[in-house]
């Protein structure tokens, strides 16, 4: 079913009486990404339990109770994304980066008699969509003609008017496919000590982002097979190209509740509830063809191209995440460990009867998750150095997916204390899972898809924070 759905998104994305969206897409806007914060990045992304500086707004915001000067946060992230594709018996590789902001906020520890009341205000950004994917091949078995919006492939002269075409297989076939953009939280968070070692907290988080999308498809007649349809046998078709593209604003809100007991100085329990999300995304999208031909018609035209463009706003609501997290240590050494639950079914589209429909195949396509979080923290006697490291399993949302498909990631990092008052953090993860994308909807008998590339997944997230408290 998985497979089925991900190869409807390239039919919907061609065809105008259609929207761009589709159950990945409030998938996108559910997950989690590695976070904020570079001392969080190198413990695995294990700070629920931990939560001792500007960061907890994000992870766990009763944790911000625990900070009794002021503090000012920056930070900023490099990520880096390598696709190795498999596509019929060809490899290609592709690669993409970005560099952002990773955070900046502002702590503020009232004065208190006893107990602590401690405000936040700042940014993070939590999520980035930077993809990309390469592959070709020759492809005896199938052609994405049959499966193009009627008004583009007949504006191609790709079919007859009918809708009927002879372009059935033997194609070579090249895609690439870029995807870039990200979650921005804006929040405003507060934290109390609301009996001794008990720590309450909320944020208010404002989210703003963008997603854009480019895919393009292009199909050769290696093998001068074919002549275009609605033309005579003097003219051959030699290639075609289809161009889709989506240029996404995002917007939403959500709210984070948490929990935080301190056992001993170095010992914590935390709870973190991120609500609902709600998004309101608006697109413009458009899908764009060229065809290409050996002869000329009686106008003297070798080539044709025709533009769909299209606009479209839809909301998407998320699940509920519910994390836990532990740390236990001493004075050298803390242990840390995460889990974190979302039930994806929970997704929902809103706001238009076109999109509900999708609710449903949420519902059959995805599945509740836990994800697993561990790090530890050494800080090297007589030294201001804390050494770390960490790993995080998170599995597909999917049903029925193999364990290869699962997120896996190491992660290291280091801090360092100057003058009792700055710390420097830096913090790297390297993920790697595999994943599969149908290029159309096109199945042999048995159900196998007729046009898959197989993909090989590997990411680097470098952070680099820089706190100050005074």
């Amino acid at each position: 079913m998985k497979r089925i759905l991900l190869s409807l998104l390239a039919i919907m994305l061609v065809t105008i009486s259609s929207f761009s969206q589709f159950p990945e897409d409030a998938l996108r806007l559910s997950l989690s990404g590695p976070g904020i914060g570079a001392r969080s990045l190198g413990l695995g992304m294990t700070y629920t339990g931990i939560a001792t500086d500007y960061t907890a707004a994000y992870w766990n915001p009763a944790g911000l109770a625990q900070i009794k000067r002021n503090e000012f946060s920056l930070g900023l992230s490099h990520f880096s994304y390598g696709n190795t594709s498999s596509f019929q018996g060809n490899s290609s590789s592709f690669t993409n980066s970005a560099t952002n902001l990773n955070d900046v906020g502002l702590v503020y520890s009232f004065p208190t008699t006893q107990g602590s009341l401690v405000l936040a205000f700042g940014y993070g950004r939590s999520n980035d969509f930077t993809t990309g994917l390469s592959f070709s091949g020759d492809n005896p078995y199938s052609s994405m003609v049959p499966s193009l919006d009627y008004d583009l492939a007949y504006e191609l002269y790709l079919v007859d008017s009918v809708g009927n075409t002879p372009i059935q297989d033997s194609v070579e076939q090249q895609g690439r496919v870029l995807e870039d953009g990200g979650l921005n939280n804006w929040m405003i968070s507060g934290a109390v000590e609301a009996a001794q070692n008990l720590f309450l907290g909320a944020t208010l988080n404002f989210i703003s982002g963008s997603y854009t999308y480019n895919r393009d498809f292009s199909e050769f007649d290696v093998y001068d097979k074919y002549t275009a349809a609605r033309f005579g046998a003097d003219y051959a078709i030699d290639r075609w190209k289809v161009i889709n593209t989506i240029d996404g604003d995002i917007s939403g809100f959500t709210m984070r509740l948490g929990m935080l007991y301190k056992f001993n100085n170095r010992s914590r329990l935390g709870f973190n509830i991120k609500l609902p999300t709600s998004y309101t995304i608006r697109e413009e999208y458009a899908s764009e063809g060229t065809s290409t031909f050996d002869v000329p018609d009686q106008q003297g035209n070798y080539s044709y191209y025709y533009r769909i463009p299209g606009a479209t706003e839809y909301d998407v609501t998320t699940p509920f995440v519910f994390s836990g997290g532990f740390s236990i240590g001493s004075d050298d050494l803390i242990l840390a460990s995460d889990v974190e639950y979302t039930d994806w079914t929970q997704m929902k589209f809103k706001g238009d009867p076109y999109l509900e429909q999708y609710n449903t195949d949420i519902k059959e396509i995805f599945t509740p998750t836990f994800n697993f979080h561990v790090g530890a923290e050494f800080h090297v006697p007589e030294s201001s150095l804390r050494l770390r490291g960490g790993f995080a399993y998170i599995p597909s949302p999917y049903k029925d997916d193999p364990t290869d498909y699962d997120q896996k990631y190491v992660t290291g990092g280091l801090g360092v204390l100057m003058a009792d008052v700055l710390m420097l953090d830096l913090g790297f993860a390297h993920g790697f899972w595999e994943t599969s994308h149908v290029n159309y909807q096109h199945y042999n008998n048995a159900g196998k898809p007729l046009s898959e590339t197989k993909e090989k997944i590997t990411t680097n997230n470098v952070m680099a924070t820089i706190s100050y408290r005074f």
